[in-house]
């Protein structure tokens, strides 16, 4: 039998009358900016999760927020926290967004790219617990595609080419592509194509190189596999004159100043548990994951080296 993570989590089901209205108070005061909240006090009965906005570039940013929100309330309910509430998950687009969020400590858990992780782990805020896994991995590998007709046989090749980009994987798409260019000492990718466009559909970033109507394309091995799965033909006509090495897609991250070590332990068993709920899939398929597995400080490595950047 799963362990029940809420009744675990030390929180008083029932308060006295004195005690609640206290609290009431202390709210009240604080909204009106009478007294200041303390950010490193937890929030106790409330629960709230944030991610950034790159992370889920497939989905539309609301229906994201609010497919978090009812995955929140699931769990919640699965395990008798009624009067455990839920604040509207918080979303970030850049790395001062994020600094502001991590710096005002009012979350518990935030997802984000493996690079947005490194760029604020020496806040020394966050504590990684866990990774997306899909396909088998936790990691995504990309392609350059040309077609095989062309006279593209190296990346060199495709100076002062065209080039299509999907954007469903944007900020390690933009790394990995960057990180190329200086290893291959080619300048910058604004200089090096002619023209670089980026599309949010998989198929719309492969016609076009399949056709002959671009002449190259960058894109996630995993989704590459699923059109050419629908589509065979694709395969045998794309070949891939360059293959990243494989990066980490999402990390899990809890909120360091939690102070309760059972709270830690139970978190992460309710993460590395979601994929056993059916409703918890369904989510987790929108998501394009299928599991979380435990962090492991190795699964940086390569974000590290396309970053430039030592540990």
């Amino acid at each position: 039998m799963k362990k029940n993570i809420f009744r675990k989590l030390k929180f008083c089901r029932v308060r006295s009358f004195k005690s609640t209205m206290f609290n009431i108070l202390a709210i009240v005061l604080i909204q009106a900016g009478i007294i200041k909240s303390q950010p490193s006090i937890e929030d106790i009965g409330y629960f709230q999760i944030g991610f950034s906005a790159n992370v889920f570039n497939e989905v539309n940013i609301n229906d994201a927020t609010a497919s978090a929100m009812v995955l929140t309330e699931f769990f919640l309910k699965q395990y008798g926290r009624d009067n455990y509430k839920v604040k509207t998950p918080a979303t970030f687009n850049n790395i001062d967004e994020l600094k502001d969020i991590i710096n005002e400590q009012e979350f518990e858990v935030l997802v984000m790219h493996p690079s947005e992780f490194i760029e604020v782990r020496n806040l020394d805020k966050l504590e990684p617990i866990a990774v997306a896994w899909r396909n088998g991995s936790p990691f995504d590998s990309f392609y350059i595609l040309v077609h095989k007709d062309s006279k593209y046989q190296q990346f060199k090749d495709l100076q002062n080419k065209s080039i299509l980009i999907c954007s469903l994987e944007g900020t390690k798409t933009a790394l990995w592509l960057n990180h190329l260019l200086k290893q291959k000492k080619l300048g910058s990718k604004d200089n090096f194509f002619s023209k670089i466009e980026y599309v949010d559909k998989p198929l719309s970033t492969i016609l076009p190189v399949f056709f002959k109507k671009t002449d190259a394309c960058v894109i996630d091995k995993s989704l590459f596999e699923t059109v050419c799965e629908l589509n065979p033909q694709i395969n045998s006509e794309l070949i891939a004159i360059e293959t990243s090495k494989p990066l980490l897609i999402k990390v899990v991250t809890i909120r360091k100043s939690i102070s309760d070590l059972q709270e830690k332990a139970d978190l992460k068993e309710a993460f590395f548990d979601m994929h056993t709920y059916e409703e918890a899939r369904q989510y987790l398929t929108v998501f394009r994951i299928g599991k979380v597995i435990e962090y492991k400080e190795e699964y940086l490595n390569s974000t590290y080296e396309i970053m430039g950047l030592t540990k």
